[in-house]
């Protein structure tokens, strides 16, 4: 069975980022993959150091989270990646995440040693929410993303931005949104 790793920066339970994304994997879901949502804001995932200790074997130095989290993206078939856009481009939880993927920065273009290879054929996506209407906050964030899922070696799919949602959950007010992203999970598991 496939396995769709889905991560959000958002430090808000139930706030549109995670709401959006839970219509996402129920897409994904009901395609027959299983699932596995991270929350990061509720993990401890400390800060790359740039020790270089990775530049050595690929491994990371800190033991925390991320080596759980390492693990499962290496076992996953998709990851989804969610973020709330501030300051006109990912969460800080984000960054600080994406950031601690150095040490596969270092097995796959000094070590030549990727931890998933391309021929795997692995698959990303990206969603992100942002209060204000400008686009070009949400492609911001979404380039950073398109970053990530190069170095990981996961194709990038496609993404979803939506602009405007500044209060908590007012993405309920917009159900077309959250089929949207439940319909963008289904095509995504399917191809």
């Amino acid at each position: 069975m496939s396995l769709l790793m889905a991560v959000s920066s958002s430090p808000r339970r139930n706030g549109n980022t995670g709401l959006l994304l839970n219509s996402f994997v129920e897409g994904v879901k009901s395609q027959g993959w299983e699932t596995e949502i991270c929350r990061i804001h509720y993990l401890n995932i400390g800060m790359c150091q740039a020790c270089d200790f990775c530049a050595k074997e690929g491994e990371c130095i800190l033991d925390d989270d991320m080596q759980y989290i390492y693990s499962r993206i290496k076992e996953a078939q998709g990851l989804v990646v969610a973020s709330p856009v501030y300051f006109g481009t990912v969460s800080g939880q984000l960054k600080i995440f994406i950031d601690r993927f150095q040490c596969w920065w270092q097995a796959k273009y000094r070590l030549n040693s990727p931890f998933v290879s391309e021929e795997e054929g692995k698959k990303g996506f990206f969603i992100c929410v942002s209060a204000l209407t400008n686009k070009n906050y949400c492609a911001n964030a979404a380039e950073v993303a398109k970053v990530l899922f190069h170095n990981l070696n996961y194709r990038y799919i496609d993404s979803l931005s939506f602009e405007g949602f500044d209060i908590k959950g007012s993405i309920k007010e917009h159900p077309d949104a959250l089929e949207k992203a439940f319909e963008s999970g289904k095509k995504f598991a399917s191809k």
